[in-house]
C-alpha cells in the first residue's frame, strides 16, 4: 500500500517549486535593483558632497564638474549655485535602463559655506 501512495506524490515537489519559481525570481530581481538605486544614491551623495567643498575652496567650476563625475559617473549632471555665502551642489545621476519603470535617475544635493 505505500508504494501507490508514493506513486501520487511523485513530482510533487518539482511542480510545487516550478509554481513558487517566478515568486522567487522577483524577489531577488527586487533586491537586486534596490541595491543598484542605492549604490546609485550614494555615489551621487559622495559627489555632490565632494563639489560642494571643492567650490566653497574657490576651485574653478571646470574642476569641480569634472570631479563630481568621477565620482558619480560620466554621465552625471552637476548644477552648481552660489547663494551667499554659501555654494550648494546639485548631482543627478541616471539609473540603468532596466530600472526605467522605477525611477529615471536620482539625485543629491548639498551645501557648503565659502571660505573667505
Amino acid at each position: 500500500m505505500s508504494g501507490r501512495t508514493g506513486a501520487r506524490d511523485e513530482g510533487a515537489a518539482a511542480a510545487e517549486f516550478a509554481m513558487i519559481m517566478p515568486a522567487l525570481v522577483l524577489i531577488i530581481g527586487i533586491v537586486v535593483g534596490a541595491g543598484a538605486v542605492g549604490a546609485t544614491q550614494l555615489r551621487a551623495m559622495d559627489a555632490a558632497r565632494g563639489a560642494a567643498r571643492e567650490v566653497a575652496r574657490g576651485e574653478a567650476r571646470t574642476a569641480v564638474v569634472e570631479e563630481a563625475r568621477k565620482r558619480a559617473g560620466d554621465s552625471a549632471q552637476v548644477l552648481i549655485a552660489e547663494d551667499g555665502g554659501y555654494a550648494e551642489v546639485t548631482v543627478e545621476v541616471p539609473l540603468p535602463d532596466v530600472l526605467a519603470p522605477v525611477a529615471d535617475t536620482v539625485s543629491a544635493h548639498a551645501t557648503a559655506r565659502k571660505e573667505s
